[in-house]
């Protein structure tokens, strides 16, 4: 079973070729709040399904059925799955709220952003059927303690990570977080792509 995650929202994973110049990321580089357009399709598809269901549920109880137990039983169900539904989308809208929230964070703090060298100490990695990484959460130790960030897909589209792509143990990184952070505040782990072959000016 897969450990759950110890990264908050906000906390992430770049995969670099190369090391850049010494300076902190602008923008926290995660997706911003959920589309407008994205909200209205969901709440219209959630509205139709849960019309649906009632409509499902009606002749439950206005026709013949087996018995009483079946009335229950199908009435159950069905409000269950509208219930997920319903859950489903609030949940990915505070998800969206916490994005946002990071990404105010990590702009407002321009000019306090510090830069720790570390060292990766754990890793925890998601695959899906065919090996294919989608999610991976790394713990890195620093100087000033020990920091968890995740490298997620940016969308369904994306394209999954080789398992070579993954860093290993013992792999450098830079971690880029707020002056005097808290343990839930947005941060940035910069490390090297282990498949690409480094040229010695990625190494410096």
């Amino acid at each position: 079973m897969t450990p759950p995650p110890s990264a908050s929202v906000g906390q992430v994973v770049v995969l670099l070729e190369r090391w850049p110049d010494p300076v902190p990321p602008a923008e926290l580089p995660i997706r911003g709040a959920m589309r407008a357009g994205a909200r209205v399709v969901f709440v219209v598809l959630l509205l139709l399904a849960t019309v649906v269901g009632a409509g499902t549920v009606v002749p439950l109880w206005t026709l013949p059925t087996p018995g009483v137990w079946f009335s229950v039983l199908f009435t159950v169900f069905i409000a269950v799955v509208v219930v997920v539904l319903w859950l489903v989308y609030i949940g990915a809208l505070a998800h969206s709220a916490s994005r946002v929230r990071a990404r105010t964070r990590w702009r407002a703090a321009a000019g306090r952003i510090e830069r720790l060298d570390g060292t990766v100490v754990a890793r925890t990695v998601s695959t899906i059927e065919d090996g294919g990484v989608d999610r991976f959460e790394l713990a890195v130790d620093t100087s000033q303690g020990r920091s968890s960030a995740t490298w997620e897909r940016p969308n369904a589209r994306s394209r999954m990570l080789l398992q070579t792509q993954v860093p290993g143990v013992g792999a450098s990184a830079r971690v880029w977080r707020i002056r005097q952070a808290g343990a839930e505040d947005p941060l940035v782990v910069e490390i090297l792509d282990p498949s690409v072959v480094a040229s010695p000016s990625a190494q410096q």
